[in-house]
């Protein structure tokens, strides 16, 4: 689900240059050419009029008489990386508080997760709770695709989805242009019935790849666990993990490896839809967990690699937009924090304070027990769950 990974071994799309951790270290100036730097769903860098790290930026949009205008606070530097403690993201105390959404901006106990697990309600109607500027933007939107492009899209939402929520993430995209969202949209549809996500969502890894499931559990492992408590679902990936060696020798290509990653993508969108369902309200992003301990960043030197951070970014930031509600990195080695520090800056104050870098256990383990209930936590980290890390064939979501 999350591409941040690219922003350490990936060039940018359609370059033929690679960033290097030493690069970045380094301060070298080309990074602050590369203003379309990967970083995942939800954080691919808005398009500024000036490049200047000390800057602030706005935009606003205006489509069927209303107009929408947001502000970026100014950048800022990241703290210094201490050996063992966090690298300090500031975390706004609204940072779930996105939509006019009250009843999902509000934390939701272990009881309540309870309470709503196996109840099913359909799609909740969040029109009547947008903002005007929203509706007139989602709007415009349904008049520009016309009635067959709106039922196209429909037809092809997750379970539990409002129309309205998959028109906001691609409108927020698109920063509110409405043809050029439209155009997206239709790109979208294009690549589903190419890529048929949803059919890649009912087979394990190792169906799609043709190979056992338990080698690329455990080289690639990712798995969902719980939710938090805004009720997200929490999906973790160990990236310190990761081994394309083992993987493509058994004969599997990066286009089987990416298949994998957008059914892991449909299967997250999934989730969101039940939580959706289940609460009442719109859910539409995911908590994201990467844990780096053991990294290699030698493995990830290898054009394969490389093909398959691009592809995965291409993937995230075309098709699964704003499906990023968080991303916490557990573990950061040293050359993690320092790309990310070389880059953020060419990031919006928004899409920087979904991101969390953390160096020991010290540092993440009381922030996991904040934001997700230990009940819904692996043992492993911290909580009182069981340890689901996928050592056998995972059944479809």
């Amino acid at each position: 689900m999350s591409s941040l990974w690219s922003c350490v071994c990936a060039p940018k799309l359609g370059d033929d240059f690679v960033v290097s951790c030493e690069e970045a270290a380094l301060g070298s100036p080309s990074i602050a050419s590369k203003s379309s730097v990967l970083l995942g769903p939800g954080l691919a860098p808005e398009s500024p009029s000036k490049a200047d790290p000390t800057c602030s930026t706005s935009d606003s949009h205006s489509e069927g008489g209303s107009t929408r205008s947001t502000a970026d606070t100014a950048c800022s530097d990241l703290a210094e990386y201490p050996a063992s403690s966090a690298v300090i993201v500031p975390k706004p105390a609204d940072e779930f508080a996105e939509s006019p959404l009250a009843d999902c901006s509000m934390p939701i106990s272990a009881d309540s997760i309870a309470e709503v697990k196996g109840l099913d309600v359909g799609a909740p109607d969040i029109r009547a709770v947008l903002s005007s500027s929203d509706l007139a933007a989602v709007q415009a939107l349904e008049r520009e695709l016309g009635v067959e492009g709106v039922e196209a899209v429909r037809s092809v939402l997750v379970e539990g989805e409002p129309l309205e929520s998959c028109f906001l993430r691609f409108l927020r995209a698109q920063s509110f242009r409405v043809h050029q969202t439209a155009k997206a949209l239709k790109a979208h549809l294009t690549w589903r019935a190419s890529m048929k996500p949803a059919d890649l969502a009912n087979l394990t890894p190792g169906e799609i790849c043709g190979c056992a499931d338990e080698l690329l559990h455990k080289y690639m492992p990712t798995w969902h666990q719980g939710v938090d408590r805004q009720g997200r679902p929490v999906v973790f990936s160990h990236y310190g993990r990761f081994r394309f060696g083992p993987v493509m020798e058994a004969g599997v290509t990066v286009e089987k490896i990416l298949q994998v990653h957008a059914s892991n993508s449909e299967r997250t969108a999934r989730l969101c839809g039940k939580q959706s369902s289940k609460l009442g309200c719109d859910i539409s992003n995911a908590l994201i967990i990467m844990d780096t301990e053991g990294l290699d960043p030698n493995n990830l030197r290898t054009k394969s690699a490389f093909d398959w951070a691009r592809g995965i970014a291409k993937i995230d930031q075309e098709h699964y937009q704003d499906r990023l509600g968080q991303l916490l990195i557990l573990n950061a080695p040293s050359s993690v924090y320092y790309f990310y520090k070389s880059v953020s800056w060419v990031l919006p104050e928004k899409a920087r304070s979904r991101v969390r870098i953390f160096g020991g256990r010290d540092t993440w383990e009381p922030v996991l027990l904040e934001l997700i209930e230990p009940s819904e936590l692996p043992s492993d980290y911290g909580g009182s769950g069981p340890a689901l890390m996928p050592t056998e064939p995972s059944p479809p979501q």
